[in-house]
């Protein structure tokens, strides 16, 4: 992650805890926290499986 954006989100992050962070700043928290999380990852698909609704079992 860039230097400015890590700077930005560590002062976002304090207005934040001190309650000081308007509703646009508290947005621009997150998506720099998400961008901090995931920077050097892969991107990969979801790995979540879906069954097929016929084979949920009810019951009964």
């Amino acid at each position: 992650m860039e230097p400015s954006k890590l700077s930005r989100l560590n002062c976002l992050f304090e207005k934040a805890v001190a309650n000081n962070a308007k509703l646009l700043e508290k947005r621009e928290l997150n998506a720099l926290y998400n961008e901090f999380i995931n920077d050097g990852r892969d991107h990969k698909a979801s790995n979540t499986v879906e069954f097929p609704i016929k084979s949920r079992l009810t019951a009964g």
